[in-house]
This record gives structure tokens, sequence and C-alpha cells, in this order.
């Protein structure tokens, strides 16, 4: 069946396909949001008849005939079927209708996700209040062991109660237990599910502390929702304890539910006084991290250059991190300290109340104990949750400033948007460069086809990368407009981005996993083609299969050159419509650099090329050129003065 085929895909790209059994599959694929429970993306259906196998994803359903549908997997060189009909001999794809789902960030608003984690706080919490009532037995075993079970005559009776009580304990247990599974796993749900919004909003944040600011995020919010948990159940506590003093201490309950008032506000004052020093060491931690990342990536300068200055300079800001970091630990001592003091004040104000009580004949000598017992969790039930509060709003804290932080500027492609399946003209319209705030470029106009291959050249520092840029859509194109095919740029869908343009910089570097997974990343599977586009980079490396798997990409030993002429086929083996390079020959030396991109240009006729470049013999290449000159352009600047005698 379809919907089953959908069912089983979706839980192995990680959605939720819910949906009944008098639900028609055309309706599932026509509306497939309301049937998935994701709060941070929204999903489309995408359906395309595969001509190519390097063109297939990673999981996708296969429609074979009317109701037969199946479910493939990748596995290395091949595919697994995972669905409920495997096919009974080798299967073939060229032909066949494709199905996957594409999924978008259904908000990229900072506030709107802040929001959505504040209510992720999941709902079995609340199956821990009806719980409370266990946490009552040991009082109540006390009161009664105390006021009869120590003067009864015979041990079963004792044994009887006893064993009774220790049913009830073991029944709390397997409650608890069963409770904080549930608790548990609604939050592995809940941090999988934000993990994968931040994987997504990694992929096209400008922010230059990511790394930091997105794990920020993953943590505060996991901590966040286990606080809650816990504070839920420390309210229950506090208000099961306070009922059973009132219950027991009668009017005299007053002087310690006096005394807890003026303890709650004092404990409040104190947990919280040292909440802008945390929040200021949190910021110095994170810019520790970045230092020292920084530090570390840039290891082979340090011989050359004056590291004691940069030694000098991290030493004056650990002074401060860690002077931070000692008044912290000074403060948590001080509420340690406090804590062991309400011990004892705590427990002395009880005894007045207890005394009170006994004299007025309210409360029998048997149940001081239980009072005890009752006033000492109510006491650490209090402290509990002012602590637990003041984690709560640390964390919010902390998500709320790295979503902010993260999610400020992005670039962000829409997948409501027109799919172009081959750019054939692209057009500049007016369009103005003006990098560190001068025009290099002015009201530019031009259109190129299929075929074109384009050299932009300048000096440094003119323009060169910021109009690729624009061109692909990493940057935002202050004046003027770019379109694909007479379609305006910022309205092409990302899918067109995926497939149909190519584009590298000097800046890339292999992605963490080894060179077998690199490729994947690009759509090249086959052991062989991977092979053969290694040797056709590096034809001095004599490699095999197993080399694909051997190690961390970045770690093998390849040259600069090597690993430019790798990442920039790699990108290219798909067959991408419009071509864009920035220096990409810059790790190579003149002839090998021409060579290898006139190699590129034609085995990819049918693409348009832009190639940036500071080499004079790639000129030669280009059949048309665009030169951005470093010279000031001449542009109108209006400034608003106020008019005479205004």
């Amino acid at each position: 069946m379809p919907a089953n085929a959908l069912a089983i895909y979706c839980k192995r790209i990680g959605a939720q396909l819910t949906y009944s059994d008098d639900v028609s599959v055309s309706d599932i694929f026509q509306n497939i949001n309301s049937y998935i429970a994701d709060d941070y993306f929204k999903y489309k259906v995408n359906s395309f008849v595969c001509t190519k196998i390097s063109e297939l994803p990673d999981v996708f359903i296969v429609e074979n005939k009317a109701d037969d549908f199946g479910v493939y997997e990748r596995v290395v060189d091949g595919f697994c079927c995972i669905s409920n009909n495997p096919p009974k001999e080798d299967y073939s794809f060229l032909g066949k209708k494709i199905i996957i789902l594409r999924s978008y960030p259904k908000s990229l608003d900072a506030l709107v996700i802040y929001n959505l984690i504040r209510k992720k706080v999941p709902k079995a919490s609340m199956l821990f209040i009806p719980l409370v009532v266990f946490s009552l037995l040991i009082p109540f075993y006390s009161n009664i062991f105390n006021s009869r079970l120590v003067y009864s005559s015979s041990l079963t009776s004792v044994l009887y109660i006893t064993i009774l009580f220790v049913f009830f304990v073991l029944l709390e247990m397997f409650f608890r237990i069963a409770v904080y599974k549930s608790v548990e796993r609604m939050n592995v749900k809940n941090s999988v599910m934000l993990n994968n919004f931040i994987v997504y909003i990694l992929s096209v944040t400008s922010d230059k502390t990511a790394l930091s600011t997105s794990r920020t995020i993953e943590t505060s919010a996991s901590l966040y929702w286990k606080a809650s948990s816990t504070a839920i159940v420390d309210i229950s506590l506090l208000v099961a304890f306070f009922i059973c003093m009132v219950f027991m201490l009668g009017e005299y309950s007053f002087l310690l539910s006096l005394y807890y008032i003026i303890f709650s506000f004092f404990c409040v004052y104190s947990r919280f006084e040292s909440y802008q020093k945390a929040i200021k060491k949190i910021g110095l931690v994170g810019e520790k991290i970045i230092e020292h990342f920084s530090l570390h990536s840039n290891r082979a300068q340090t011989l050359y250059s004056n590291f004691d200055t940069l030694r000098h300079e991290l030493f004056i800001r650990d002074n401060v991190s860690e002077g931070l970091n000692g008044s912290l630990n000074l403060h948590n001592h001080q509420w340690a300290e406090i804590l062991k003091l309400n011990s004892f004040i705590s427990m002395a104000v009880m005894y007045i109340a207890c005394y009170l009580s006994v004299s007025d004949g309210n409360l029998p000598v048997s149940a001081i104990i239980a009072v005890m017992i009752i006033n000492s969790r109510l006491s650490s039930a209090i402290t509990a949750l002012v602590g637990n509060v003041y984690n709560i709003r640390m964390n919010l804290y902390q998500v709320k400033s790295g979503l902010l932080k993260l999610m400020e500027k992005n670039e962000c492609r829409g997948g409501d948007k027109v799919y172009v399946s081959h750019i054939d003209c692209l057009c500049l319209e007016n369009i103005t460069i003006e990098p560190h705030g001068r025009a290099t470029l002015s009201s530019y106009n031009a259109k190129f086809y299929t075929g074109d291959v384009v050299t932009v050249l300048g000096s440094v520092g003119a323009g060169k990368s910021t109009l690729l840029r624009c061109i692909v859509g990493k940057n935002e194109l202050q004046h003027g407009v770019i379109r694909y095919n007479k379609i305006n740029a910022y309205n092409i869908d990302i899918l067109t981005y995926q497939k149909e343009i190519a584009f590298y910089d000097t800046s890339f570097r292999f992605f963490h996993g080894s060179l077998r997974f690199n490729f994947n990343l690009y759509g090249v599977y086959d052991s062989d083609r991977i092979l053969e586009i290694i040797h056709d980079c590096c034809p001095k490396l004599n490699v095999d299969s197993a080399f694909l798997d051997e190690m961390n990409a970045d770690d093998l030993f390849f040259s600069a050159g090597e690993k430019q002429k790798l990442i920039i086929s790699m990108i290219l083996e798909k067959k991408p419509s419009l071509i864009v390079l920035d220096e990409p020959t810059a790790f190579m030396q003149g002839n090998e650099g021409l060579a290898f991109i006139k190699r590129l240009v034609e085995r990819h006729r049918g693409a348009i090329f832009f190639i940036a470049t500071h080499d004079s013999m790639l000129k030669q290449i280009g059949n048309k050129s665009i030169h951005i000159k470093q010279e000031m352009m001449p542009k109108k600047i209006f400034i608003n003065t106020p008019a005479v005698g205004a």
C-alpha cells in the first residue's frame, strides 16, 4: 500500500506520519503537512522520473505500478529495499517514478523558535504529580511505628505492616521509572528535532561563532526541559508537605509558614544575585572556546609571528574570566552554607511549633518524628524549586540569545518557489558592486547564454568574489537584478541551486568524514567513478577502493592543488548548467591550472561558466569577460541638510 510505504519512508527520514485507514493516499500526498507532526519543518512532495542513478537520494519511494510502492535506501554502491515488498530479482530504477519529501523550515524567526522550544516541556511530566502521594509513605510509616508498632507484643505485626509499606515503595519505584522513561523519550525526541533544525540553520547562518552558539542552544534547551520537569515535581512536593504540616501542627504551623515565606524570599534574592555574573561568564566561556579554536587552526603561524603578544592577550582575558569564575564559586559556596544554616534554623522553628502543639494536646509526642521528616522534605523542596527556577531562567536566556545570534542573518532559500530545470540564460540588470563602500561596477547590464565562458577580471579587492557570490545567491544584491531564464534569482527554488548551480571558492574544504562520504554528498556513489576522478586529479597517486574509507578526508595526504581539483570535480559531477568558480587555480601552477580548466570547459559545454581569476593565462579560455575596475566609480550621494533659517 502507498500509505505503508510512505510511513516507512517518513520513519527513515525522521518524520512522524499519522493517518487513519479511511484517508485516501491522494489526500495524504496533497496535504502532507496535515499528516506529519513536525513543529520546525514543513514538507513538500517531490516526484520525478529517474534518468540516471546518481540523482537518486539516500532514501526514496519507487512507484512500480498502481498501488505498488517500494522504499529503498542507498548502501555503499547499491540499494537496499526496506519496505515490506522487496523485489525477487535485480531491479532497475531507470524510467521509474521516484517520490521523495523535501523539508523547509516553517519559520526563521528566532522568537518563534524560542517560544516553540519553551512549549516543548514533556506533558508526561504531569504524571509525577499524583506520585507525590507515595512521598508521604515515610512519615506515615514513622508515625505508625512510633505510635503503635513500637508497643506491639508481636513481631509478626511489625513485619506485616513493614512488608506492606515496602510493597508500596516498590510500586512507587515502578511508576516513577515508567513516567521517567516516557519523559526522557520525549526529551530525546525534542532534542533530535531541535538538532535537526540547527543543522539546517548552520548551513545558512552568517554567524561567525555558530559552532559554539549552536552547541549552547542544544545543551541549554535540553537542560531547560529537564529542569522544568523537576520543577513540577518540586512544586507538587512543596504543596503536599505544606498541607501535611498544617494538618499535623494546626494553628502552630503558622510559625513554620512564616519562616519559610521569609526564607523563600531570601533564597530567591541570594540565588539570583549572581545571575548577571553567570551570564557574563557564559559569554566569556564562548569567546574562550573560539579563541582557542582560532589558535589551534592557525598553530602553523605561531612559530613565525609574535606569539608572546597573543599569549599575553589571552592571559589578560583569562585573568578576567577566572576572576569572575572565582566570584561565582564563592557565591555558590555561600549558597551551600545558607542551605546548611537553614537545616538547623528550620528544625529549631519546627521544634518550637511542635512544643506548643504538644502542650495544647493537638499533637502526640510520637508524631514529632513524622513532623521532622515532613519539615525536612518541605525545606528541600523549597531550595530545589529555587534552584530549578534559576536554571530555567538561565537556560532560557542562553537559548533566546543564541537563537537571535544564530538566525540574525541567513542565506536561506525557500522551497515553494520556481524550479528551473536548466539555466539557458543569465541576465545581469543594472548591477552595482560596492566593496568597502565604493562602486567598482556600476549599472552593469549583460546577458550570457549556454556555452559562454565568462572571465571576471580585476585587482585584489575590486569585488570579483562579491559579484560571483551575488550571482549564485550567497550575497544579497544591493542594486540591480539577476535573472535565471528571465526569473528573478530570489524567486528560484532551492532545488535549482542543488541541481543546476555549482559554486566554488578557495575557502571550500572537505566535510568531516571519509573521502567516499564527501563524494556521496555531491551525488557520486559508484566506487569506480570515484577512483576515476581521483586518478584524473591525482595521476601520481595509486589508490584502491579501501582508500576511500580509510580515514578522515581532510587528513589524507593531498597537496593543496590536488584538494582543489578533487573538490571542484566533486561539485561539477552533477552536470550543472551554471558553473561559478572563484580562483579555481589558486593552488596550481600556471600550465597545470590552465589544462585543468580547459578540460572542465570541454566536459561541460552545455553550461554557462563564470571564472574569477588573477591568472592571466586563464583569460584566453573565456569568450566574454567582465572587467571590474579598482578606481572609484562616480556615484551620486544625497545628504539631507536643513534649510537656511530652519
